[in-house]
């Protein structure tokens, strides 16, 4: 059971044992659930690379030659202050506004297209999108872990947090961006520098150690060494929010998933834009 890549295993196994669908139709949305972590989880690696190249572009840039330029021994966070200054520097406000921007009917389509999944699943998961974009009139609490490590930030519950849902015009975005002139005549945009830095804290992330982040594991010897549950998932034990409620589906690792794909989107329009310039600069230098 370890392509879940949750720590809620045996909650998510009740869920779907208690949902009302027919046997046959459950287990094709089982089946496409882990199809979907699974292509996630492989796409770890291809965050991880980027993260390498900003560092590797920026020692290059600055003629530095250091441990951080080996390729066995990169520090990915430190790609965090120079994406920080590329959008900031090389991107206005507004440009950045616009790039935190999906439309709820886009998380869906990636599904479809990006990972072909367009069975039963499809449909479970625009009920997921609803609830995201109503999540405030659910009543769920967080559904992100508590953090394993208290010296860190829980950059999935940041997200969580900062992400908002607009039905009017921009979908889901983030407020990375604001206009600071009343006045309806004129914008001057200016970047929130904080929400910012959880979108790249959380982007950081992507290249693992695990797809979902995990609660610190509970240690409870009072049922002895049989226990089932014991995996490289991590701890079942209540997190803060279970996958069902009142005997029915929560759907609270699918909106965690949701959630990690809108992130992601957005970190591929950042990786477009990064590349796109970086190409013009290694054209000019070229010159």
């Amino acid at each position: 059971m370890s392509d879940l890549e949750t720590d809620s295993k045996t909650q998510e196994i009740n869920a779907a044992k208690a949902s009302p669908w027919p046997e046959d139709m459950r287990d094709q949305i089982w089946g496409d659930r882990l199809l979907l972590r699974f292509k996630m989880k492989k796409e770890m690696k291809d965050y991880r690379n980027f993260l390498e190249e900003v560092v590797k572009d920026e020692a290059a840039s600055k003629n530095v030659t250091n441990n951080n330029c080996d390729k066995t021994n990169v520090a990915i966070q430190d790609a965090i202050p120079i994406l920080h200054h590329f959008c900031t520097n090389q991107l206005s406000p507004y440009e950045l506004k616009e790039l935190f921007q999906l439309q709820r009917s886009g998380l869906t389509e990636i599904l479809k297209s990006k990972y072909k999944i367009t069975s039963a699943y499809a449909i479970v998961f625009c009920a997921v999108v609803e609830q995201l974009s109503n999540f405030h009139h659910t009543g769920y609490g967080v559904d992100a872990p508590p953090c394993c490590n208290q010296d860190f930030d829980n950059e999935e519950e940041l997200f969580e947090n900062v992400l908002n849902y607009d039905s009017r015009v921009q979908g889901f975005n983030l407020g990375v961006a604001e206009n600071i002139i009343i006045e309806d005549s004129e914008e001057e945009w200016k970047v929130d520098e904080k929400i910012l830095g959880v979108f790249l804290k959380r982007m950081i992330s992507f290249a693992g150690p695990t797809l979902l982040a995990r609660a610190a594991r509970v240690e409870n010897n009072s049922h002895g060494d049989n226990n089932d549950d014991s995996s490289d998932d991590g701890d079942d034990k209540d997190d803060g929010q279970s996958d069902y409620t009142n005997n029915k589906p929560s759907f609270r690792s699918d909106r965690r998933v949701a959630r990690l794909m809108i992130a992601r989107y957005w970190a591929d329009r950042l990786i477009e834009k990064y590349r796109s310039m970086q190409k013009q600069v290694d054209h000019q230098v070229s010159a």
